[in-house]
């Protein structure tokens, strides 16, 4: 028996080879001494990784997201269930050896999400690691990963592109805009490429209260985690719900570069960082995605403290080779405008009774009006119907029917398209870079001063405009301080915790309400001679409006709220109103002329009237002066003047 014993692995060997391909065969003979030998086969492998310095590679800490920690390392992910070893967040050599261990888990029965076997949860990583030790399949057998291969058969990818959709001041997460990515597919063309898949990084959480956003936000109170979605999605929410222009950059990837990413994307899922609002937000992540893609790349080694979208687009474009080019998506909003101010007064008027039902499309064919006019006017009509659709809290049957009727009217016409495409916008790499530092030299009353200026963050309406959001301004903690030139004394002038500001131009077919909201310190004059450290907010409500092309007027309503031990019962509680124009001349040129008045009527009681007019004018893409000058009126007749001239600095 002891004999047959001896000559049983060599006719189970004899047997298999008649019946099976010689690789499963040798596999099937070994079998009895494979859990034996993977101790000294993982031993091995250890000990290669240890030679080869594996640990301390640049492709490892991008696939664990380690970053340096005093005189250590430290994992971005906060997810236990991303590392297999206790301690794998904040060492690297101890995740490589927990890895490696895990490859050798026996095969899984199934394949499910709860249930892959390591080397395909892992699998960015096995690959990697794979690629330096040559795994002998025989010690260390592949398994096989059907769930994955169905995945990336889904995406076909064949490219990737850098999507930026613009701010959007009404939502506190998409404030300073977005960015994302997308997975091209093979033989997609401009217009099909709304079908491929958006790779996206976002706080989970549908808190719709701003302000419990921007605290647990900027604290990490929410985590942060990837999704893929169809992108038309995200197009439709971007530009049918919020009205928001997307750039969409081609990059220049390779096609094993981008299963790379994506190989890092599926280790991902499911897993969650802690988001940070201005650091560990979609900009810096999906850099670091890139980074995965080609680790060659540095792109977050330039990024500032502060890492808005912007950067993440300037980043990008500014490496070279990495942007093949770059395609502008305007909003549904900004083509119907568009398309309503190639109309004439006749035919917007025609628009108008036609959405109103109070004329039907029929009643075009009457008229002496060509082919092409009446086109353009059931298209716009249709546009603008279909925008009043979408705005809409529930359906409305009369306006659906009108829906219809107008397509069927557009149908029996010409099918060429009688409006132009909107121009291209300055690209936002194009603009200002967010960070600015303010100097300058002014006057107020009989002091002569200099000052100081510095804002992290972001864009202000006096600002050169190209590749921002028109009419919108956010500043955030911006800190301003003032030497006074008798008396050698350093003042705190303002501290504006946000400062934000939405124009929302209206005309006949719009009718949107313009917002401002600011909180933080202020400097308050309370008389002539005195002004005082008081904190203050700020808001209001108003209508906006373009007289010509290169004008924004405006009017608010406001409310004032001012705390501070100087003032009568510590406080002051106030209504008024600004109006102001903005105005340009040629692109380099703005100016603002303002008018406010302020009536504290409860607290500490006084009223303030001022006039003013600041103009600034851009040197280059990063530098600007600007030029203030103003009056203030206050109790009894008392007035002060102000005069200020500053170069702005944008880094």
């Amino acid at each position: 028996m002891t004999l047959f014993n001896s000559f049983l692995p060599v006719i189970r060997c004899t047997i298999i080879r008649c019946t099976i391909p010689i690789r499963c065969a040798l596999l099937l003979c070994l079998a009895p001494n494979l859990y034996a030998a993977e101790p000294a086969y993982l031993h091995t492998l250890l000990d290669a990784a240890s030679a080869q310095q594996l640990a301390d590679q640049r492709e490892w800490h991008i696939l664990l997201h380690y970053q340096t920690s005093g005189s250590g390392y430290v994992s971005e992910v906060d997810d236990p269930r991303f590392f297999t070893a206790p301690h794998g967040k904040t060492n690297p050599q101890a995740e490589l050896a927990a890895t490696l261990n895990a490859f050798f888990a026996p095969r899984k029965t199934t394949d499910d999400v709860q249930n892959q076997h390591p080397q395909c949860a892992f699998i960015a990583r096995y690959h990697w690691l794979n690629q330096h030790l040559r795994f002998d399949p025989l010690r260390l057998p592949p398994q096989a990963c059907p769930r994955f291969d169905d995945w990336l058969a889904e995406l076909q990818p064949a490219g990737l592109s850098l999507i930026f959709p613009a701010a959007y001041l009404n939502n506190p997460s998409s404030m300073f805009g977005h960015t994302l990515l997308r997975i091209d597919q093979t033989n997609q063309t401009e217009k099909t490429r709304i079908l491929a898949y958006a790779l996206n990084y976002a706080a989970a959480t549908d808190e719709t209260n701003g302000l419990v956003f921007a605290v647990k936000g900027i604290t990490g109170g929410y985590p942060g985690l990837f999704s893929i979605m169809p992108y038309y999605k995200k197009v439709k929410e971007y530009s049918d719900l919020e009205n928001r222009d997307v750039w969409e950059y081609q990059l220049d990837f390779s096609l094993e570069e981008i299963h790379r990413l994506l190989r890092h994307i599926w280790e991902l899922d499911d897993i969650y960082f802690e988001y940070y609002f201005f650091d560990e937000n979609c900009a810096y992540h999906l850099l670091s995605l890139l980074e995965a893609a080609r680790p060659t790349l540095h792109l977050r080694d330039t990024l500032p403290d502060w890492v808005i979208p912007g950067e993440t687009v300037r980043t990008v474009v500014a490496t070279p080779g990495l942007v093949k080019n770059a395609v502008f998506r305007p909003a549904s909003t900004t083509q119907l405008r568009y398309r309503l101010q190639q109309l004439s007064e006749q035919q917007q008027d025609w628009v108008q009774t036609l959405v109103a039902g109070q004329t039907q499309p029929e009643a075009l064919s009457e008229t002496a009006l060509d082919v092409d006019n009446r086109a353009q006017i059931l298209e716009a009509a249709y546009d603008y119907l279909y925008y009043q659709h979408n705005k809409a809290k529930k359906t409305d049957k009369n306006r659906t029917r009108r829906l219809r009727q107008l397509l069927v009217a557009r149908s029996h016409l010409s099918e060429t398209t009688p409006f132009s495409a909107p121009p291209n916008p300055p690209r936002p790499e194009q603009g200002h870079t967010s960070f600015r530092m303010t100097m300058g030299l002014g006057r107020d009353g009989e002091q002569s001063y200099q000052s100081l200026q510095l804002r992290p963050a972001y864009h202000d309406l006096m600002d050169p405009q190209a590749g921002y959001t028109p009419g919108a301004q956010i500043n955030f903690l911006e800190l301003s301080l003032r030497h006074q030139t008798e008396n050698s004394i350093l003042t705190l002038e303002h501290l504006k915790v946000i400062d934000i500001v939405s124009l929302a131009a209206r005309d006949q077919f719009f009718q949107p309400f313009s917002w401002k909201l600011n909180t933080g310190l202020l400097r308050r004059p309370l008389d002539k001679h005195t002004r005082s450290l008081v904190y203050r907010t700020n808001g209001g409500a108003g209508l906006s409006y373009k007289p010509t092309a290169n004008m924004l007027g405006y009017g608010f309503l406001e409310t004032d709220i001012d705390l501070g031990g100087s003032l009568q019962d510590h406080y002051a509680l106030g209504l008024g109103g600004r109006v102001g124009l903005f105005f340009d001349i040629g692109s380099r040129w703005r100016g603002h002329l303002y008018g406010t008045t302020q009536h504290f009527k409860l607290g500490h009681t006084q009223s303030v009237q001022a006039l003013g007019l600041e103009q600034r004018f851009s040197l280059n893409q990063n530098h600007a002066l600007h030029f203030q000058l103003g009056r203030r009126y206050f109790d009894q007749d008392a007035s002060t003047s102000q005069i200020e001239l500053n170069w702005h600095w944008y880094f």
